[in-house]
């Protein structure tokens, strides 16, 4: 962000500006809040911009919103994923149906260790997916994700859902066999 003066105003972070594009080649704009006297750690920071607009936050040391031309806001789902032991983790989705549209997943990794979240359009249920020998299911169902997040960062992904019935996993290897998947629906 070199060469972008922050604008800074008694009570307020300095935001910075930068165009780029998404995964999905569309140009979006990201806003940076750095801290006071602080940097932003843009390693930790990540956008995604999917079909009919996107609004993607990624929480690290300031927080970056990533705008586009959607209009009404997203349904929100909270994902929270992590271990309970050294062979049994988990994933839950509040909630765990919402109608089709624009969908923001906020997951939070409460593990010790990364953890990622794919949303899949499957019609096989979340505890049957086919595990290939490199130990991670298929993800050519996959509709996006929030990609690896270390432990206590929080992403953001919206994602346009068609009605239908999806699995949430974490697709690093074992993590989808030690039970890091849950069900999801779109009506």
């Amino acid at each position: 962000m070199a060469g972008v003066p922050p604008v800074i105003r008694p009570g307020h972070f300095p935001t910075r500006r930068k165009s780029c594009r998404s995964w999905a080649g569309r140009r979006v704009v990201v806003s940076i809040q750095v801290p006071k006297g602080g940097q932003s750690d843009e390693k930790e920071q990540s956008s995604t911009s999917t079909s009919g607009g996107a609004t993607a936050t990624t929480a690290a040391s300031g927080g970056v919103t990533v705008t586009t031309a959607a209009s009404g806001g997203p349904t929100v789902v909270n994902v929270v994923g992590g271990e309970k032991s050294s062979t049994k983790y988990y994933l839950t989705a509040t909630p765990a149906s919402v109608p089709a549209g624009p969908t923001t997943f906020t997951f939070k990794n409460a593990g010790t260790m990364v953890h990622e979240v794919i949303v899949l359009k499957t019609d096989t249920p979340a505890d049957k997916l086919k595990v290939g020998a490199n130990h991670e299911v298929s993800e050519a169902a996959s509709v996006g994700e929030d990609s690896e997040t270390k432990p206590g960062k929080t992403k953001s992904t919206t994602i346009d859902l068609k009605p239908g019935k999806y699995v949430l996993a974490c697709n690093i290897e074992r993590h989808y066999e030690k039970g890091m998947f849950t069900a999801f629906t779109v009506t």
